[in-house]
């Protein structure tokens, strides 16, 4: 089945097209009724298309679902750049804004360090969900399973010698973490770097983001870590009002 073809059936859709019948969408796709009945089929599945007692297709409810997780991605992305800012202001850090992606964690927002010796990230890159401080906040709100998950594909990979890679050890930093409630890093990724991490809640109560800061060890031992972190959980509380 076309992944392309389905996407088309889709795309007919709009503010002025919001119902039409098999024959249309066979006469507008030039394609055999058969071919965009099984089409259907999937997309009224998955809950992307809702079928009327007339025969007539609609867009579904799922499209609320991913409605919602855009909306609250950009939402958060943009509450949290200029609170993020001053959070590396007052710290001296880089912060960064992170969101799960499967059984990933990716960067969201950043704000580097302007001393000449920094932790450096990038927008949208790729983070593992169980080593770094924003990880290690997602990952201690979300089922034990996941832990399991992880495990069973064989994605708990070393970085460095403090990653930790067995599941049952990982399991228990992320009950110390729920119960500290902040995440701590060091050198779990990058040798040298230690980070703190918050996690960030909507409205529901639900974690949809975590924020951290994260610095070279060197400097970052020298600062007092109760300082650190009342920045972060205020920087987490200011994001948390707007959400």
């Amino acid at each position: 089945m076309s992944a392309e073809k389905t996407l088309e059936i889709l795309d007919l859709f709009n503010f002025q097209t919001r119902e039409l019948n098999v024959p249309q969408i066979a006469e507008k796709l030039n394609q055999p009724q058969s071919s965009v009945y099984r089409h259907l089929r999937v997309l009224k599945e998955k809950g992307y298309l809702i079928e009327s007692n007339g025969g007539l297709y609609k867009l579904g409810y799922r499209f609320l679902e991913l409605a919602k997780i855009v909306k609250t991605d950009s939402s958060i992305s943009s509450i949290a750049f200029p609170i993020m800012r001053n959070l590396t202001n007052e710290t001296g850090e880089t912060s960064i804004l992170t969101i799960v992606s499967g059984l990933n964690a990716i960067c969201l927002e950043v704000i580097t360090s302007p001393e000449p010796i920094k932790v450096s990230s990038d927008q949208g890159k790729i983070l593992p969900l169980y080593a770094g401080a924003s990880s290690i906040a997602l990952l201690a709100h979300m089922p034990s399973e996941t832990v399991d998950e992880l495990s069973r594909l064989e994605l708990l990979k070393s970085f460095t010698v403090n990653t930790i890679v067995d599941p049952e050890q990982l399991k228990g930093k992320l009950e110390e973490t729920r119960n500290r409630g902040y995440a701590i890093s060091d050198s779990e990724v990058d040798d040298g770097v230690i980070a703190y991490g918050v996690p960030i809640r909507d409205m529901d109560n639900q974690v949809v983001a975590a924020v951290s800061i994260a610095g070279p060890s060197e400097r970052m031992l020298k600062k007092d870590e109760r300082s650190l972190i009342d920045c972060l959980q205020l920087a987490k509380d200011q994001i948390e009002k707007y959400l």
